[in-house]
């Protein structure tokens, strides 16, 4: 996948590295080593599912129950894109689906599903394999129920979440240059973080 860089130089080592251990874990998936687990939605969930899709709120947090192996929302809400990093727990990976509203070209208001699944660097080795597993049966549940997500975004640092990274993402001037290479970006940054990573892929 595409990994979109911010903060100094001297990172973008680190973050190829990061970007070919990911590759490593897609060529596992495809060999079968990681499995495609099915996880059961919560009832809860899917009640906060059908509230987004009829327009009733915004956004939903979800997470994955490790004891029982399954889905269960942690939040929903209507918020707006500064509000998302707020919503994210320290060092623990969560699943998040988001309606972006924006005026496009000054025009008409747009409303973009988009699938965020928030990976922060300090989480533990468990939650780092079980998200990983369950993701893409999840958005394909997920489009099921006629959530309609247009975009899959994955990340490091919520903090890269901002308007006009969220904006570019879904405009990108030549989106083949945006899937074909590094490019620095400069997102607002809490004193003492590291640059965050931020990646498009497929839905």
């Amino acid at each position: 996948g595409t990994i979109i860089s911010s903060g100094i130089n001297a990172e973008y080592g680190e973050l190829k590295k990061e970007a070919l251990a990911e590759e490593e874990v897609e060529r596992n998936r495809a060999l079968k080593k990681i499995p495609d687990m099915d996880m059961h939605i919560e009832d809860d969930a899917v009640k906060e599912i059908g509230k987004f899709v009829k327009g009733f709120i915004n956004f939903i947090q979800f997470a994955i129950d490790g004891k029982k192996e399954t889905i269960r929302v942690t939040d929903s809400s209507n918020i707006k894109v500064d509000g998302l990093a707020g919503k994210m727990p320290e060092g623990v990976p969560r699943f998040n689906l988001y309606r972006y509203s924006h005026v496009k070209d000054g025009n008409s208001t747009q409303f973009i599903p988009v699938f965020l699944y928030y990976v922060p660097e300090e989480g533990t080795a468990k939650a780092k394999s079980l998200y990983p597993c369950a993701i893409d049966c999840f958005i394909k549940r997920l489009q099921n129920l006629n959530a309609d997500i247009k975009l899959r975004l994955e990340f490091s640092d919520m903090d890269d979440m901002t308007e006009g990274v969220l904006y570019e993402m879904i405009y990108p001037p030549d989106r083949a240059t945006l899937l074909a290479s590094f490019k620095e970006i400069k997102p607002a940054k809490r004193a003492g973080k590291r640059g965050g990573w931020v990646k498009v892929l497929p839905v």
